[in-house]
């Protein structure tokens, strides 16, 4: 039932992508047609020299043997004739060769880019709950390995498959023409070729299933191992995760083990049955020619059709494991293309104009779970231009609730409402277009810093990046560096430091000039200097905007107009600093305690360069 539904999904996904290729695939198939028709006719010279030249018979040949045994050649023009035909199969077989084979490989490669584009477009697209839930090791498998096991079977395995085929039929109604009951008794065990062939294409297809789930499985333990070597190596780990690793790569080792035992039987066996088909044929062929019922010619050419009979079906046995990993890999990109974004363009969303930034939650509740929500009946509006502060314990639903304004997910029951129109009304990319955002973990791409700065609206000019640069703070060092904005930067930015990375990153929000801004912990893990610096920016790319600030450190909401408190999912305070100080509240006491910790820590307390506010002070001029 499984390979039945998966077959269908993967046909539905990927036959599409061939329409484009039906002139090709049509021409390369004629051509494989023609190639197995010309090489039917191989061995018949070879039966009309020994018939015609050696033995005086007649020879048989289909469509031509009225005309060649009643022609007056003699016996040298007759096997110059067989030698000059030979060369001509050979030399039309090469060209047909060359054509389907060089058609099929081009038509491979074509379409295996089409799947690899369409799966990469797909994954981007998928809601953040998918990825959530996804090891990213396995995803990259099934972009690259399981795309390239497709090539590999259009290219090679269905040229293959193809040609044998043809093959087949061609040698079996040759053979039934000439004798049907030596063809009978010569395809004596090729019931048993099939069904042992058939046998272990099942079980080689299983442990190929097998194999690719653990390939996935294995990729992403190194992808994550390797994109978090420094704290691997620094907490010294590297034994735990090798050891780890090796239990997962005996899964993998056990599963290709497993393909090639089966491979290593199934050939075998095909070479023993044929020996036993061929042997059949020698006997009952030597005793019809005894007999006179057959000629000498009769019996080499089945010789010769019932070795090329049992070469295809070797062939074909040879040929199942790229078959059965590709069907795999076939199957494991069509579950993932199967998928179905939880977020998605209504039928009615229009493109959004340029937004105010006027926000407004009405109701809004949301659970990752049925039954368990995270945030519950969440009434806030935020009016254009302001900036709201939202704080409170780790896990509260801070970083969720501003994840609903990018629709990275949907409330469960609510609505979000921008310029007072809901949200869903507007497409995606409309939406997203006019949001900025600079995260706690700013994960920069391979590539110069230019282009990182760039990333946030890619047909900026040199001047208006330099600005964007200059504004964020971050122009200053990378002036410092020898290669200035051409700097490259390594994979996740891990040639900068924390402050250096957050500077790009405001730099980029900055460029986009969107109405909307987030902020989520954009100064966690830097000294006091550094905070500063950063702090310094960020003002300056929210003036203007409307801008929703997450902050566990509540140092950071000094650029708030506003501060929303949220308390398991709910906003439970709400209003300025001195406001909430002046209520003893839950704000009051996060703030006594957070202060409280970093006076009691000397390397904190001797980097602060702002005397700690106490109630009754103007918070924004005192931190």
């Amino acid at each position: 039932m499984h390979d039945k539904k998966t077959s269908r999904d993967w046909v539905r996904h990927f036959l599409p992508l061939l329409r484009p290729f039906r002139k090709q695939l049509c021409v390369a198939v004629l051509a494989m047609v023609l190639d197995a028709l010309v090489n039917v006719f191989r061995p018949w010279p070879l039966k009309v020299v020994i018939d015609r030249v050696l033995s005086h018979k007649p020879s048989r040949v289909p469509f031509l043997h009225g005309w060649l045994d009643s022609a007056p050649f003699s016996k040298m023009e007759i096997l110059y004739g067989a030698c000059a035909v030979t060369l001509l199969i050979a030399v039309i077989g090469g060209f047909l060769t060359y054509y389907f084979t060089r058609t099929m490989g081009d038509l491979a490669q074509h379409f295996v880019f089409a799947i690899r584009r369409n799966l990469f477009a797909h994954l981007q697209r998928l809601s953040l709950r998918f990825h959530d839930q996804q090891r990213t090791g396995d995803l990259i498998t099934r972009l690259t390995s399981d795309t390239q096991a497709i090539q590999e079977m259009i290219a090679n395995g269905i040229t293959v498959f193809g040609l044998n085929i043809c093959l087949l039929t061609g040698i079996l109604a040759l053979m039934f023409w000439l004798n049907w009951r030596f063809a009978l008794i010569s395809l004596s065990v090729a019931p048993l070729l099939f069904w042992t062939v058939f046998r272990y294409k099942r079980r080689i297809k299983s442990a190929s299933r097998k194999a690719r789930a653990s390939t996935g499985q294995l990729a992403s333990l190194a992808q994550e191992t390797l994109a978090s070597i420094r704290i691997v190596q620094g907490l010294a780990q590297e034994e735990q995760q090798d050891e780890r690793f090796q239990a997962r790569s005996e899964t993998h080792h056990q599963a290709y083990l497993d393909i090639v035992r089966y491979q290593a039987r199934v050939v075998p066996l095909v070479d023993v049955f044929a020996a036993i088909g061929i042997a059949i044929v020698m006997w009952y062929g030597a005793t019809r020619v005894l007999a006179g019922e057959l000629t000498t010619g009769d019996v080499v050419l089945f010789f010769a059709y019932i070795t090329n009979l049992y070469n295809p079906m070797k062939g074909l046995a040879r040929s199942s494991y790229l078959f059965s990993k590709a069907s795999v890999g076939a199957e494991r990109i069509a579950e993932v293309m199967s998928v179905r974004s939880e977020v998605t363009d209504r039928k009615s969303a229009r493109p959004a104009p340029r937004l105010k930034g006027q926000i407004e939650f009405r109701d809004v509740s949301f659970g990752y779970e049925a039954g368990r929500p995270v945030l519950s009946h969440i009434n806030l509006a935020i009016a254009p231009g302001e900036k709201i502060a939202i704080v409170g314990p780790t896990g509260v639903g801070k970083s969720t609730l501003v994840s609903l304004v990018p629709r990275f997910y949907d409330p469960t029951d609510g609505k979000v409402r921008i310029d007072g129109e809901d949200l869903r009304n507007y497409t995606l990319q409309s939406l997203r277009e006019q949001i900025s955002l600079v995260l706690q973990d700013q994960l920069l791409f391979s590539g110069t810093i230019y282009d990182n700065i760039a990333f946030g609206r890619p047909g900026a000019s040199d001047e208006e990046i330099a600005a964007a640069a200059v504004t964020a703070n971050a122009d200053e060092f990378i002036q410092r560096f020898p290669e200035g904005y051409e700097t490259l930067v390594a994979e996740r930015g891990t040639t900068l430091s924390g402050g250096q990375k957050q500077r790009i990153a405001i730099a980029r929000a900055i460029l986009r000039d969107a109405p909307i801004l987030i902020l989520d912990e954009p100064t966690t893990g830097l000294d006091a200097a550094v905070e500063q610096t950063v702090m310094d920016a960020l003002e300056r790319a929210a003036a203007g905007h409307t801008t929703l600030i997450i902050a566990h450190r509540l140092k950071t909401v000094r650029l708030a107009d506003r501060i929303v408190v949220l308390d398991s999912g709910r906003i439970v305070e709400e209003g300025t600093h001195l406001e909430l100080l002046a209520r003893g509240g839950r704000y009051a006491h996060l703030y006594r305690l957070q202060m409280s910790t970093e006076t009691e820590n000397p390397l904190i307390s001797a980097n602060r360069d702002r005397a700690v506010p106490t109630e009754g002070t103007d918070y924004k001029t005192e931190v």
